[in-house]
Formats: C-alpha cells, structure tokens, sequence
C-alpha cells in the first residue's frame, strides 16, 4: 500500500510540480534577501552611523541642558560623549555642528534667529518647546523662519523629542557620494 502512494506522489507531474514549486519558493527567498539588503540595511547603517559617530549639540543654557542631555542617555539611544551643549555666549558653534537640539525658551527670538542663520542646510535642527499653551506659544513668524530651513522641526513632549532625534540621525547622516 506504501508503495502505490509512493509511485502515485512520484508520476511525472507532482516531480514536476515540486521542481517548479521548489524553483520558486529558491527565487522568494533570493529577491527578499536582495530586497531586505537595498532596502532595510542602508536605513540600519545610517541609524547605526548616526548613533555611535555623530555628535547631538544641545543648544540651551545650563539648567535645561542638564535636563535635556540626562533624558538623551537615560534613554540609552546614544552616549555620552556625543552629546555636548552650546550656550548663548557661543551661537557660532552652531556651524560646526551635525545635528542640534534647540531649547526654544532658552533664546530670544533674536537669539533664534542667530542660530538659524548659522545652521548648515545639511546638518538636522529640533527646536523644544516643551510648555506650549495658548497664551504660551511661538509666534507664526518664527513658525515660518523655522520651517523654512531645512532638515528643521518643533517639538513640544520629551517622548516625541527622541523620536524625532533618531528620526533626523538617520536623515541628516547620509553623505552623498
């Protein structure tokens, strides 16, 4: 009885069928891993990139830099010699830096105008704005001149804030050869 069902799985057309269906399932698995490395593996290298070699500057005065940079390693997403402050007395650093994080009610509006305007286009700039209200907000023009530059967004809770900093790390960390 063996034998018959055997013979029977072993005609001709399940051998071929098997040989196709063994065909393309060797053709599924070779496009996905091909598709999986042009795809995926570029976003894991920039975020990897990003991580480990480019410098967070944080743009605020002493009490909120503290604040800020605990919350940056405390998240355990990045070290602790990447991240380094720029006070008011040194807005020109701004130049030399690849991705900063802005505290917003730390400046003036000319203060804040400074900085954008010493902002690489290729660098990443995050401005926080952590107690925005209606009484208590940035104004439209200030609004515009932020969005008008690139690679540049406002944030107002500590959750979206790192998200937003891994988010421009992989962004702002490919350099275009």
């Amino acid at each position: 009885m063996w034998q018959e069902i055997y013979n029977f799985f072993n005609s001709p057309p399940f051998v071929m069928w098997g040989g196709i269906s063994a065909s393309l399932i060797v053709f599924g698995v070779l496009i996905n891993i091909v598709l999986a490395t042009v795809g995926v593996a570029p976003l894991l290298w920039r975020l990897g990139y990003g991580r480990w070699f480019r410098k967070i500057a944080i743009v605020a005065n002493s009490g909120h830099y503290e604040d800020l940079r605990t919350d940056l390693i405390s998240s355990g997403i990045f070290r602790k010699g990447n991240i380094f402050s720029i006070s008011s007395q040194n807005l020109a650093k701004v130049k030399d830096g690849d991705l900063m994080l802005v505290h917003y009610k730390s400046f003036s509006e000319t203060e804040i105008k400074t900085i954008l305007s010493n902002k690489k286009s290729k660098s990443g700039m995050i401005f926080y704005f952590p107690e925005k209200t209606l009484e208590n907000k940035i104004s439209a023009e200030m609004t515009k001149e932020i969005g008008a530059k690139e690679n540049t967004t406002i944030v107002n809770f500590r959750g979206r804030l790192l998200n937003d900093i891994v988010t421009t790390l992989i962004t702002t960390s490919y350099e275009k050869r």
